[in-house]
């Protein structure tokens, strides 16, 4: 019975003649020191080349990282820049506004006391001109005085009433030729009071007191103007006088 190599190691079977008479037999080469010195000088070689190319492929990362690090510390430092640059103009113009700001309130505090004192120029130059047009026409009487004491006794609320008119002795001396016009109608005594200032008169009555004295109308005018530190200034003895005689 024949035998068979069935399950038998691949490696373990019995090799037919026609297979046998294909194989050629295999033998090492002889291996010098030339030869080992030139598969060493190989081998270097290749290692020589790739270890440059790995340093180039070293490089050449390095170079990429050394440009982006360069490129976003110079992006992040002109944003820097850039911020504190315009914090810097901020801070230029907040100054700078508050300085016109301080300039301007100054500015308005002067043109305010400026035009306090200008007004108050132009009030004391206006009372001025009130004083001497009062005493020029003081310097002729007869009618302002005539119509200042129309004035007065027109304010008595009872014509049936008795009143006293006070007027300056040289104002009641030079009224006298129209005292009866004046007092007609009225229970109205006039008499000499050298305690008014001429050109004005007092009346006096049971009612009340009708001040019409220069110093009293002149302060209610000043009044009006908010002025109170302007008193009248009555006209000397001898200008008074003189208005008299004349």
């Amino acid at each position: 019975m024949p035998s068979s190599n069935r399950g038998a190691h691949p490696y373990q079977r019995f090799i037919p003649r026609e297979e046998v008479q294909q194989v050629q037999s295999w033998t090492f080469a002889p291996v010098d020191e030339a030869t080992l010195a030139a598969q060493r000088a190989e081998a270097e070689a290749r290692q020589r080349a790739a270890l440059a190319a790995t340093e180039e492929q070293l490089r050449q990362a390095h170079a990429r990282g050394y440009t982006e690090g360069f490129e976003q510390g110079r992006q992040a430092g002109a944003q820097e820049t850039r911020d504190a640059l315009l914090a810097n103009l901020q801070a230029q113009a907040a100054e700078q506004a508050r300085r016109v700001e301080a300039l301007v309130a100054s500015l308005q505090a002067e043109l305010e006391a400026l035009r306090t004192q200008l007004a108050e120029q132009v009030l004391a130059l206006a009372c001025d001109v009130a004083r001497q047009v009062v005493r020029r026409e003081l310097a002729q009487p007869l009618a302002p005085v005539r119509a200042v004491v129309q004035e007065a006794l027109e304010q008595l609320t009872d014509d049936a009433q008795p009143a006293t008119l006070r007027l300056h002795p040289h104002d009641l001396d030079m009224l006298q030729p129209a005292l009866g016009e004046l007092l007609a109608g009225r229970r109205v005594q006039a008499v000499a009071d050298p305690r008014v200032q001429p050109g004005g008169c007092v009346v006096e009555s049971a009612s009340g007191v009708v001040d019409a004295t220069l110093a009293r109308r002149w302060a209610r005018a000043l009044a009006a103007l908010g002025r109170d530190d302007e008193p009248w200034e009555a006209p000397t003895t001898e200008r008074s006088d003189e208005r008299t005689d004349a």
